[in-house]
C-alpha cells in the first residue's frame, strides 16, 4: 500500500509539471511534429538533461538503480542483424499516434483531466491499443537469439568505451545547444503558463520526486497494460464458481497509481490556476483520435516505453535503445505530419 501511495504522490507532482510546462497541448505536440513550433523540444530536452544528472546522482547515492532500458528485440529481421527492431517499429507507431492525436501516453492523461475533448477519444484508443498488445505480445517476438548472447552493450558510453562522466558532459552540452537553438526558433504561443525551459525544469523536478519516493524513473505506458490485466483478472474472478479454485494474485497496480496521480496533479493545478489550452484548441475528429490513441499505446508497449520512459528517463541514462526509439518517434510523427499537411 505504501508503494502505491508513493507512486500516486510521484505521479501527482509529475502531472502538475506536465500541465505547467504546456506539453500536454495537442497544438504544441502537432506543431512540433510539423516543425512549426519548438516548445515541446525545449521542455523535452531540458527535462532529459536534468534527469541525466539526477540518474547518476541517484545511482551513486543508492536511491535508485537507474538502469538503462533493454533493447526491444522482436527478431523479425534475422535476430542479430536488427536487435532493436521493436524500438524502431514501436517508435514509429508511437510517433504516428502522436501526430494523429496531439498526445502521448502520458500527456493524454493530462488532456482528460483538463477536459480536452480529443483526449477522451485518444484515451479510449489507448486502452484498446493496450488490450491488443496484451493479447498479441506472446506472438510478436521470435526467440532466435539465446539469452546469454543478448547481454548487449546498452549505453552510448559503453559503445564508445569512454567514461560515463565524459558521455554525460557531452550529452549535457548537446542538450543545451539544441535547447538554445530551439528557443531562437520558437515564437511564444498563447496561454503558456511558464517558459518551456522552466517547464522542462519542473518536469525534471517530477523525475527527482519519482526517484526519491519510488526508486524508479518516470514512465507511463506500462499503466495501460496493467489496466487491461486488472480488467482480465476482475472478469476471471467474477466468473469463478468454485471456492476451491486457487485465486490468482491481483496484478501489479503501481503504474496505474502513477497514472492516476498524473491526472490528479493536472486537475489540482488546473483548479488552482485556471488557464486556456496552450496554443489554443484544435479540432481532432473522434475516429482519428481513437486510431491515434491505439497506435501510440501499442507502439509504446512494443518499444518498451513512451516519450516519458524512453525520452525523459531512457535517454538520460544514455541508453542506445532509447535514442533509437525517440529518433523513430520523431521520424514517424514528422513524416505523417508532412503528409497530412
Amino acid at each position: 500500500m505504501s508503494n502505491l501511495i508513493a507512486k500516486l504522490a510521484a505521479g501527482t507532482v509529475f502531472g502538475a509539471a506536465l500541465t505547467a510546462s504546456g506539453v500536454y497541448s495537442p497544438w504544441i505536440i502537432i506543431s512540433q511534429m510539423k516543425l512549426e513550433d519548438f516548445h515541446m523540444l525545449q521542455a523535452f530536452l531540458t527535462a532529459s538533461a536534468i534527469s541525466a544528472i539526477l540518474m547518476v546522482a541517484a545511482r551513486k547515492m543508492g536511491v535508485a538503480q537507474c538502469a538503462p532500458p533493454s533493447r526491444s528485440t522482436l527478431g523479425w529481421f534475422h535476430g542479430h542483424a536488427m536487435p532493436i527492431d521493436g524500438n524502431i517499429l514501436g517508435g514509429v507507431l508511437l510517433g504516428l499516434g502522436m501526430t494523429l492525436t496531439g498526445a502521448c501516453p502520458g500527456t493524454v492523461l493530462v488532456q482528460v483531466a483538463s477536459g480536452i475533448r480529443s483526449g477522451y477519444f485518444a484515451m479510449v484508443g489507448g486502452v484498446l491499443g493496450g488490450a491488443v498488445y496484451v493479447q498479441l505480445a506472446p506472438y510478436l517476438s521470435i526467440p532466435t537469439v539465446p539469452a546469454e548472447e543478448r547481454k548487449q552493450i546498452l549505453t552510448v558510453f559503453q559503445h564508445f568505451n569512454i567514461e560515463e562522466s565524459q558521455a554525460l558532459l557531452i550529452y549535457e552540452g548537446l542538450c543545451a545547444g539544441m535547447v538554445l537553438l530551439a528557443a531562437a526558433l520558437t515564437v511564444s504561443a498563447e496561454n503558456i503558463m511558464v517558459n518551456p525551459i522552466v517547464g522542462g525544469v519542473l518536469i525534471g523536478c517530477g523525475q527527482a520526486t519519482s526517484l526519491v519516493l519510488t526508486g524508479n524513473a518516470v514512465g507511463v505506458s506500462t499503466a495501460y497494460g496493467q489496466l487491461i490485466q486488472l480488467i482480465q483478472w476482475t472478469l476471471k474472478r467474477s466468473r469463478s464458481d468454485t471456492q476451491d479454485e486457487v485465486e490468482e494474485p491481483i496484478p501489479a497496480l503501481t503504474s496505474i497509481a502513477f497514472a492516476i496521480g498524473i491526472m490528479s496533479g493536472a486537475a489540482i493545478l488546473k483548479q488552482a490556476y485556471p488557464a486556456a489550452i496552450p496554443g489554443g484548441e484544435i479540432s481532432i475528429p473522434a475516429l482519428r483520435a481513437i486510431l491515434g490513441g491505439g497506435l501510440m499505446v501499442f507502439g509504446a508497449r512494443l518499444a518498451g516505453g513512451c516519450t516519458s520512459g524512453h525520452g525523459i528517463s531512457g535517454m538520460s541514462t544514455l541508453s542506445i535503445s532509447s535514442f533509437i526509439t525517440v529518433a523513430s518517434i520523431f521520424a514517424g510523427g514528422m513524416t505523417l505530419a508532412a503528409i497530412l499537411g
